[in-house]
This record gives structure tokens, sequence and C-alpha cells, in this order.
């Protein structure tokens, strides 16, 4: 018997894939407490917000024969794990409060953040998730995408020992081509 497989991404360019909410995944894992208040992000009480949640597997149930020993067995939904409690110092949340303001100003030209047609949301979500921009360093960064940047250092835990290298930084927010490439450069013979 085989067990039927389905993909999700956190992004929507693959074919047959659509965009799934990474942040309430690691949510309902138990592992990730997410921040409302301040950053909007996962965080892991070890990690802190160095990680990276790209796919979601989700494994059928096998069809089972009557002649299977298995068919005996209870099938059944799993409870939810226990949530996980807020891992992040209070200071934290509100330092990244006030960067989250500012990111907010800095990526809609000071416009209010919430619309009441969603726009402002619709093309924030673009400009982070879908829009390709230069950053192969921090020196051709925009300006807006900056505090975006800045907004996971808001976070103490896993940043002495987790914090992504500038490389995997810049390439995250920007997903500069040039970044893989000046990477790849050293091992090509």
């Amino acid at each position: 018997h085989e067990t039927s497989t389905d993909e999700y991404h956190c992004f929507a360019e693959q074919k047959d894939s659509f965009l799934v909410s990474m942040q309430r995944v690691a949510k309902v894992t138990g592992e990730y407490w997410h921040d409302e208040e301040g950053t909007k992000l996962c965080v892991h009480p070890i990690y802190g917000t160095w990680t990276a949640l790209r796919a979601v597997l989700v494994f059928h149930p096998r069809k089972v024969n009557h002649d299977d020993d298995l068919s005996s067995e209870k099938k059944s939904i799993p409870s939810l794990p226990t949530p996980c409690t807020c891992p992040v110092p209070k200071q934290d949340i509100e330092t990244a409060k006030e960067v989250m303001q500012y990111a907010l100003q800095m990526s809609t030209g000071g416009n209010s953040y919430v619309d009441t047609d969603n726009q402002n949301v619709k093309d924030l979500c673009t400009m982070l998730h879908d829009r390709k921009s230069s950053g192969s360093d921090w020196s051709k960064v925009s300006p807006s995408m900056r505090p975006w940047i800045k907004l996971r250092d808001c976070i103490s835990i896993g940043r002495d020992d987790y914090r992504y290298c500038d490389e995997q930084l810049l390439y995250h927010y920007t997903k500069d081509s040039d970044i893989l490439v000046n990477l790849l450069k050293p091992l090509v013979l």
C-alpha cells in the first residue's frame, strides 16, 4: 500500500500549489510562539526568529484492505499539541513594536498599514514575499526593506547562536540571485 501526499509551499510560484500560512503551521505544532504584537514572526524557544519554514507535507491515510492486519486499528485525528508559551522578554516585544511601526511607515510611504480595502496589506505581502530586489550587499538594500531585516534582530532568543549570516539575510529578504552566484563562485573550478 502506498501513502499519498500533497505538498504546500510558502510561495505560490509552484504549479499546483498555493500559499500556506507557515506561521499558522508553526504555531499549531506547539513548537513556536506567534508574536502577534511585535514582529508578527514565529519565535522558537531556542532558535528564536532564526528558522525558515518552507513547505508542508500532508500524508493521507492509506487505504486499508479488509484482509490487512491494520484494518482493526482505530483511525483518529491526533489532538493538538500544547501551545508554546511566550518565550520572549517583554522589552524585546516593545522594541519590535517600534521597529514594526517604522517598517510599515517605510513600506507604505507613511500611509496607514490597515486599509479598509486591504490594498496596503496586499501590497506589503507582495513586497515582502514576491518581489525580487537588488541586495547582493548591504549598500544595495532599499531603505524600505532594511527595517524588515532589523525586525528579526529585535528578538534576543537565539540571536547570538543562530542568527543568519549576512548572505542568508540578504537573500531571504531580497531574493537577489547574485548572492547565490557569488557564494558559488569559489566552488566552481
